[in-house]
């Protein structure tokens, strides 16, 4: 660990120059009620905010970058915060060809937004061929949790009032003007080939009490292997400064930053933290930046 956890978090926030609406603190951890953006399993909306400036800094004190690369852009969480550093080559990569079609459709302006998406609308999309721009945004926008084509979202409701359609349209009408200079790719990370690029990797993780299933087809889901990424990230970081979020990471990496988080920002200090539990509740963890030891003063943070 390069620096006292406190300090961290606190610069974080203070080096962040965005506005953080309805900030509640309880029993001394921080959340935020805010605007959500696209659901999405595992993605980074909320976080994606307080990460960007650490990224940001760690950018702005290695001159000899040319570019910023993320492998598993997904929802693109922490992605569109990082859209305004000053170089002409960032790239959002991804492997799952029906999200990436939709970025690109978002992009440039082709998207046709649904106004609504009935559960025959969404059973019908999941049936489609990919690579395809509606399915990703009837399978993420309308699933409940944001988890693949999981379950139809509107039925989970009970009587409150959301639109999942809508928000989704939101989302994505807010994010387009953000990633206007990004190049958008759909490989296998383990195709890529980064050089002097500052790597910002938000793999699946690999341990979870509730482990996280990932699939880009609706029949089966696809497997992650946790050691031979660490090992592509030792091969990258030889030439690149490549910062990972994770939990937990081999010996050779160090962590350069973490905050606690909560699973889900609705819950309240009332379920949170319950009287009649022994315990609280198990509902928040620690993420954390790590990066291989060979380049931790490269990402040394300032006080």
């Amino acid at each position: 660990m390069l620096q006292k956890n406190a300090t961290l978090t606190r610069n974080a926030q203070n080096r962040s120059k965005m506005k953080r609406p309805n900030i509640a603190v309880t029993q001394g951890e921080i959340y935020y009620r805010e605007i959500v953006g696209m659901k999405y399993l595992g993605g980074k909306q909320r976080l994606g905010k307080h990460l960007a400036p650490v990224l940001h800094e760690i950018w702005e004190n290695n001159e000899d970058l040319n570019g910023y690369l993320e492998p598993f852009c997904g929802s693109l969480g922490v992605l569109k915060n990082m859209t305004d550093i000053d170089t002409k080559n960032i790239q959002a990569n991804d492997y799952h060809a029906d999200l990436i079609q939709m970025w690109k459709e978002v992009k440039v302006g082709t998207f046709k937004y649904p106004t609504s998406i009935s559960e025959k609308e969404y059973l019908e999309a999941k049936q489609m061929k990919s690579p395809n721009a509606h399915k990703a945004f009837v399978g993420f926008g309308m699933s409940f949790g944001g988890r693949y084509f999981g379950a139809y979202s509107q039925k989970y409701l009970n009587g409150k009032k959301e639109d999942f359609c809508k928000e989704m349209v939101n989302s994505l009408t807010r994010t387009a003007p953000k990633i206007q200079n990004v190049k958008f790719t759909n490989k296998d990370y383990r195709k890529l080939t980064p050089k002097k690029k500052l790597i910002y990797c938000d793999p699946p993780y690999a341990y979870n009490k509730y482990p996280i299933k990932y699939r880009r087809e609706v029949k089966k889901y696809d497997t992650f292997d946790n050691e031979e990424f660490w090992e592509v990230m030792r091969k990258w970081s030889k030439n690149n400064l490549v910062v990972v979020s994770e939990t937990t990471a081999p010996d050779d990496f160090v962590e350069v930053w973490n905050q606690k988080r909560y699973r889900s920002a609705a819950q309240s200090a009332k379920t949170r933290f319950s009287e009649k539990s022994d315990k609280p509740s198990e509902t928040h963890t620690v993420e954390k930046l790590f990066v291989h030891k060979s380049n931790a003063k490269r990402a040394q943070l300032d006080n």
